[in-house]
């Protein structure tokens, strides 16, 4: 990307950027969801270019802790992240060279995609940029202290640019958490662009994985497959032809806990607003019991009439395994719960949940000069 979602936040930039760790430090994506927290720290495998997930975890969040995609009580949620830190045996201290990459929901973003201007110099893009984006939250357009405004390539190769702006406060809270836990936040990103990237990062490593296992065989993700990602207040699909997003739609949908047919009949109706049909579909559900996951899965598969797998990229994680030995796209093996070795882990959590944290992670490596995204 350009720049990261927020990462150019006026008034915010050059302070985070004065905090960059060293690039011995490994990458650490939060993510703060309608009732818990989770992360996902990724390093370097030493004397190569690969990855491996240190650790990862999450922990619930007591009512009242948050408010929608705002932060009601942030010494209270900065604890219960200091507390899964120390459950997953990870200090505050061992996160000090990181970096830490944050995720805001959708719920809290608003988004537009516009065509690039051209022929502007740097700084005069940026401020068209920060100006159109100030429109799209209440005011006059001027970008203040009361808003945050980003913006990044709408696709890879394409010419058209994706704004983002929120409201500050949903970013001023996040960075407060990270404050009172001891840790220092340097880029926030877009919660459902952080799963993409996860899902584009794992399907990348399945096809270099079966070109190398069998060249007879017909290559696996040849053709389009979507990612479906649900949270507590909005649904985002997008469709995939190997790393390029043929299409993608998000719509607000305020019932997730509600029945899953209900859901499903939602998911279906956005489908059809594609110009593409998927040939499968992978899901990330937020909140979900593994019991709700199932549930949730075979109502869409019957209102869909597609193939319906969980994404859930650190299922075939353990504590030796670099990030190209695991395959989230084997379904053969696809009802696997999670149960890495080792301390660093927690085995509780669920697998779906953690695709938008460790699509941060992978992004905070990115920042260390990793090939990631």
């Amino acid at each position: 990307m350009v720049t990261a979602v927020l990462r150019s936040v006026r008034h915010m930039g050059h302070r985070l950027a004065a905090m960059l760790p060293r690039k011995a430090g490994g990458g650490c994506g939060i993510h703060f969801d309608a009732g818990s927290i989770q992360f996902v720290r990724m390093t370097r495998v030493a004397g190569s270019a690969r990855l491996r997930v240190d650790a990862y975890g999450s922990a619930a969040l007591d009512d009242g802790m948050l408010r929608g995609p705002q932060i009601a009580k942030p010494e209270a949620v900065a604890r219960r992240l200091v507390e899964m830190l120390e459950r997953s045996d990870t200090r505050v201290e061992d996160l000090q060279d990181d970096i830490v990459v944050l995720a805001l929901p959708a719920q809290g973003l608003k988004t537009r995609i516009v065509d690039c201007p051209l022929g502007l110099p740097p700084r005069a893009l940026r401020a068209w940029c920060e100006r159109r984006a100030a429109l799209l939250l209440p005011g006059d357009g001027e970008p203040d202290l009361r808003s945050r405004v980003g913006v990044t390539w709408a696709d890879p190769g394409s010419h058209r640019l994706r704004l983002y702006a929120c409201e500050a406060t949903l970013v001023d809270e996040r960075v407060a958490v990270m404050e009172m836990s001891g840790l220092r936040p340097h880029a926030i990103d877009a919660a459902h662009k952080a799963g993409r990237r996860a899902f584009l990062n794992a399907r990348s490593q399945a096809c270099e994985r079966s070109r190398k296992a069998s060249v007879t065989d017909t290559p696996r993700m040849e053709y389009p497959v979507a990612l479906l990602q649900v949270d507590a207040y909005d649904i985002d699909l997008a469709v995939f032809d190997g790393q390029r997003c043929l299409a993608d739609i998000s719509e607000r949908f305020d019932g997730v806990n509600g029945h899953p047919e209900a859901l499903a009949s939602a998911i279906r109706d956005l489908s059809k607003k594609l110009p593409v049909v998927p040939q499968a579909i992978y899901i990330v559900v937020q909140e979900a019991t593994p019991g709700e996951l199932a549930a949730i899965r075979e109502a869409v598969a019957v209102a869909c009439g597609i193939a319906v797998h969980p994404f859930a990229p650190l299922d075939r994680v353990d504590a030796l395994d670099a990030l190209d030995n695991a395959d989230p796209f084997d379904v053969a093996d696809g009802e696997r719960t999670a149960e890495p070795a080792g301390s660093r882990y927690q085995p509780t959590a669920q697998g779906t949940t953690l695709a938008v944290p460790y699509g941060l992670a992978l992004r905070a490596m990115s920042m260390q000069g990793m090939s990631c995204e």
